[in-house]
């Protein structure tokens, strides 16, 4: 099993002073990216040299209207610089620059329907999937670009 000191180091108590319900690696990159409650913004961590092992809190991602909001769904991309797609509902789906916390694309669409997950097609295409079964497809050259591919009946 692992052991504390031998198999990695514990620095300040702990590893997130909040709850960690998804996290993804930045793809070509030592960074990662957390979301849990009690909001919907995201913490960007960075894994040190292989020599420490030691993974630090860099900085944090807040969105508009945070507060109240489910925790965001997330996915990561490194196509042309370190991107994070985030959100939690279909209105409030954002991608950002991790580095220099910018939007590139922020979501057009008045629905505000609850995310169950989200992806990176490529570095233009969107993948969103609402927890009712609606898939949408969003270019994020084209802002208004939201499109509806497939709604699964329950």
């Amino acid at each position: 099993g692992l052991r504390p000191e031998r198999d990695f180091k514990v620095e300040c108590g702990g590893f997130s002073n909040r709850p960690v319900h998804s996290l993804k690696h930045v793809p070509d990159t030592s960074l990662l990216v957390t979301s849990g409650p009690p909001d919907s913004s995201l913490q960007i961590w960075q894994v040190s040299a292989e020599d420490s092992d030691v993974i630090k809190p860099v900085s944090a991602i807040t969105t508009e209207n945070g507060t109240g909001q489910p925790w965001a769904k997330i996915a990561t991309i490194s196509a042309r610089a370190p991107w994070v797609l985030h959100g939690s509902r279909l209105d409030n789906v954002q991608v950002t620059e991790i580095e220099s916390r910018k939007n590139v694309y922020v979501s057009a669409s008045k629905t505000s329907e609850e995310l169950s997950g989200l992806a990176f097609l490529d570095c233009n295409t969107l993948l969103l999937c609402c927890s009712k079964g609606e898939l949408y497809v969003a270019d994020i050259r084209q802002p208004q670009s939201l499109s509806e591919a497939a709604s699964v009946p329950l």
